[in-house]
């Protein structure tokens, strides 16, 4: 099918992209510890980001190269049976779905790192939130495979079809609601900042509250819409949602709405770009942030690091003691 022919070319340029900027990353890497006595979460989230990235767009090109290659086989003749089962469908279920989980892990490290910046600004120590957020993936991930097993062994293919997209549906609304809600609150912060003129150069409110309110809106329209699969894969497909379910013309549609558009807005986001600081923030409460804002005692100390080095989002002062004592 032409449709999976353009995913595919799509999905490889974007694959390319990232690994350019992989590249990139690494060889300014060394350059960049040298500043730093320890990464950055910046920079580590940028890392994670631009891996998990990776590896979910490159396993969504592969599962679509499959979909294409056997596509119209599986369409010419009626499902093959294994054990008195549909072992066809239930592995396309796979090739649709379980790409979305790591692309979902991928945005998820975007709230990670939200989460991090404002609860830090507002004082509050979270030395437990990455171990969370591993800890939540694996839970995920581990549900997710022990219950494909499981029906697999029971014999119960078509019963997970509604189970996944139901699954997927979920995680898709509260990953959506978490990106619209930490997004919000690092706005209002960055607004705060501005109105006290701390913000120097870069639109910075704009990139966030953009990426807060457009990235979200897709993701959640495509959990609702994966609920909505679910309860009419037990009830019924009408005949008018038909097209969209486990079509080309839907692929298309939902990969390219709900992965590669997502991943290119947070990508440009976290794109590696040096340039000379651009946004000044006041440090007290964000030294826990080991490297996010300046931590420095010292107000000329070569050590400090910019974070638009990694992520041009947030920027150090270099007189930040002079501001926290003003607070």
């Amino acid at each position: 099918m032409w449709l999976y022919t353009v995913d595919i070319i799509l999905f490889l340029i974007l694959d390319a992209v990232i690994m350019q900027q992989a590249m990139k990353m690494r060889s300014s890497y060394y350059h960049d510890i040298q500043l730093i006595n320890v990464p950055s979460i910046s920079h580590r989230s940028r890392t994670c980001f631009i891996l998990l990235c990776l590896i979910a767009n490159i396993t969504r090109t592969l599962s679509i190269f499959i979909l294409d290659v056997t596509w119209f086989p599986i369409a010419g003749y009626s499902s093959i049976s294994y054990k008195n089962t549909d072992l066809e469908i239930w592995s396309f279920c796979l090739l649709r779905t379980f790409p979305c989980l790591l692309h979902l892990s991928s945005y998820s490290i975007v709230i990670l790192f939200w989460a991090h910046v404002y609860y830090t600004a507002i004082l509050i120590n979270t030395p437990y939130m990455v171990f969370f957020f591993v800890v939540t993936n694996v839970i995920v991930y581990m549900l997710y495979i022990v219950t494909a097993i499981l029906f697999l062994v029971l014999n119960h293919l078509l019963t997970f079809i509604p189970y996944a997209l139901f699954i997927i549906g979920i995680l898709y609304i509260l990953v959506s609601i978490s990106l619209l809600y930490f997004g919000w609150k690092v706005t209002s912060h960055l607004s705060r900042r501005t109105s006290s003129g701390t913000v120097l150069r870069y639109n910075v409110i704009q990139r966030v509250l953009f990426l807060t309110v457009f990235c979200p809106l897709l993701l959640i329209c495509r959990g609702s819409l994966s609920i909505m699969q679910a309860v009419y894969h037990i009830t019924g497909l009408p005949v008018n949602l038909q097209i969209i379910d486990n079509s080309p013309l839907g692929d298309t549609c939902l990969f390219l709405a709900t992965e590669l558009l997502p991943s290119i807005i947070v990508l440009v986001s976290f794109w590696q770009k040096r340039s000379p600081p651009t946004l000044s923030i006041s440090a007290r409460g964000l030294g826990f942030t080991s490297g996010v804002f300046n931590t420095s005692i010292h107000n000329n100390e070569p050590s400090q690091f910019a974070l638009a080095a990694t992520m041009p989002l947030i920027q150090p002062t270099s007189n930040w003691n002079a501001q926290t004592e003003k607070i």
